[in-house]
């Protein structure tokens, strides 16, 4: 029953709070509704791009707090490198090969890269959207996630969360943590990734709770247990079906960069009323993008779907977690909703071109934003 819970915590990606926020409408709104022509000569963020990819899995310890953290490492890798396929474990004997990334590969040598952290939601592990973080690092980008320790899978079934307010401090700060230790690492004379990262060129990216750890890592965050500052290294940010109740007005008031809001029509976990509308109306940074994609829920943003097709295929695997896991997926793939393969494409397609565009600063991607195709509705402030 336990590996079952574990498993099934995956899924439940919930959010900090259901305080329901609701914004007035914005005269200085741009609509963008008229599709433009795309260059032929840049490809669709959507698809695989230029790198092979390379993940590894390292262990870090922050003194400061006693917190020992796993993360993911995904990174580009030159073309045609071959390797052994990068294995995601949920636990022994329950795992799967990617189909895309190696394990422990050299880093291309076209760096430095550009560095986006991704903050995985409440409940969730490090590697739940490798649809994103996989497809992201083949763009040119070090994509990094750590587990949030307190608030993962291993905590969730044993009811040994500590308090909210905690998790919610714990994350900001993990997130402040691994930009420091990954540019530490860059500037290390050697090591797998010592020259890898152009530290003027950070971004951050979460789905629901970590899509409020992300919007928290930029404007800085205040509860009972202390204040963090804004971490100005950071150009960039993401929320994916964020869960932003636990961010003051003042707070939201303070992101102050670019920013992406992602969110689905059909979440029922965090609905756009309750943690979208309130960030569209406070943020200051410009542009202030959001994309709302028509029949994506909660779990649009994940792997559900994929473990969904796995787990049965796995021998020894209980019907009753099997079962679990498809009322789960109900929030992500069910016929009711948009497809997933559609669903990861376009938010793909317009948040790797978002990154691309305003962390890496590369030419010709904003139009991947601003044009609106079939599925999603795009909104700009300029």
């Amino acid at each position: 029953m336990l590996l079952g819970v574990i498993v099934i915590a995956l899924f439940g990606a919930a959010c900090s709070g259901s305080d329901s926020a609701g914004g007035g409408s914005d005269t200085s709104t741009t609509e963008q509704s008229t599709p433009t022509d795309v260059a032929s000569e840049v490809a669709s963020p959507s698809e695989p791009g230029p790198y092979a990819v390379g993940r590894t899995v390292v262990q870090l310890q922050d003194d400061s707090r006693g917190r020992a953290l796993t993360a993911d490492v995904w990174y580009p890798v030159t073309a045609g490198t071959t390797g052994l396929p990068s294995v995601y474990q949920f636990i022994p004997g329950i795992e799967f090969e990617s189909d895309t990334a190696l394990a422990d590969v050299a880093v291309s040598t076209d760096g430095p890269f550009p560095l986006v952290i991704y903050s995985h939601g409440s409940g969730g592990l490090r590697y739940v959207a490798s649809f994103f973080t996989e497809t992201l690092a083949s763009h040119g980008f070090v994509v990094v996630a750590v587990d949030h320790v307190g608030n993962t899978a291993v905590e969730s079934i044993g009811g040994s969360e500590p308090p909210r307010d905690e998790i919610a401090y714990n994350r900001v700060l993990d997130v402040n943590f691994l930009i420091t230790q990954m540019l530490a690492t860059s500037e290390a004379p050697e090591g797998q990734f010592s020259g890898t990262i152009d530290p003027e060129r950070i971004g951050v990216s979460g789905h629901s709770f970590g899509g409020f750890t992300a919007l928290a890592a930029v404007s800085g965050y205040t509860n009972p247990l202390g204040t963090i500052p804004a971490d100005d290294r950071i150009i960039a940010a993401v929320g994916q079906a964020p869960a932003t109740a636990l961010s003051t007005d003042e707070e939201l008031a303070a992101v102050d960069v670019p920013t992406l809001l992602q969110s689905g029509t059909r979440d029922e976990t965090v609905t756009i009323e309750e943690g979208t509308e309130r960030p569209w109306e406070l943020v200051t940074g410009r542009p202030l993008w959001r994309i709302d994609i028509e029949g994506a829920g909660h779990q649009s943003f994940t792997d559900v779907c994929d473990y969904q097709q796995l787990l049965p295929t796995i021998q020894g695997v209980p019907a009753v977690l099997i079962e679990a896991v498809n009322e789960f997926a109900e929030e992500g793939c069910t016929t009711e909703l948009m497809p997933i393969d559609e669903a990861h494409d376009l938010i793909n397609r317009t948040a790797i071109a978002f990154l691309l565009t305003y962390v890496a600063g590369v030419e010709g991607y904003e139009q991947f934003l601003a044009d609106e195709v079939p599925g999603e509705t795009v909104q700009v402030k300029e």
